[in-house]
């Protein structure tokens, strides 16, 4: 296995945890986690493969990052998803409007968890992004320019 999926999967996974459980609580923040793991992502990445370039760095460090990016965006939607159905349980009260019941219109009800899966999942394209990039800066930076 080529060591940016590898680190990517292993960083990701531990980063979809994670977004998962910041997600749950404060929807938001899930970006961050993703731009750390990215980060991680391409820095082992780049100083295992030990590319002869910096931008073959910044490449492999690139892919290892949307990896992890890709993962801890799937946990952002399992924490978004999460987070609306605890709401909706419970009967929390919205600012937003009225949380629709479980006997209430389908219609409703439907537009409320698209709805939620939406923002989550642009929340999660947001973190996606930022980890790629972090993974590329990471591997160009980690990356020792040798001369041939």
């Amino acid at each position: 296995m080529k060591p940016a999926i590898k680190f990517g999967l292993i960083v990701g996974g531990v980063g979809l945890f994670l977004t998962a459980c910041v997600g749950f609580i404060l929807g938001i923040c899930g970006p961050v986690v993703a731009l750390i793991a990215g980060g991680v992502a391409g820095f082992l990445t780049a100083r295992e493969v030990r590319p002869y370039t910096k931008g073959d760095g910044a490449k492999e460090g690139g892919i290892a990052g949307g990896v992890a990016g890709a993962l801890t965006t799937v946990g952002q939607l399992i924490g978004g998803f999460s987070s609306i159905l605890l709401a909706q349980v419970a009967g929390f009260s919205s600012p937003f409007g009225q949380i629709p019941t479980f006997d209430g219109p389908t219609a409703e009800l439907v537009g409320y968890y698209i709805g939620g899966l939406l923002s989550g999942g642009c929340i999660g394209l947001v973190g996606l992004l930022l980890a790629a990039g972090a993974g590329a800066l990471a591997g160009y930076l980690a990356t020792e320019q040798t001369s041939v």
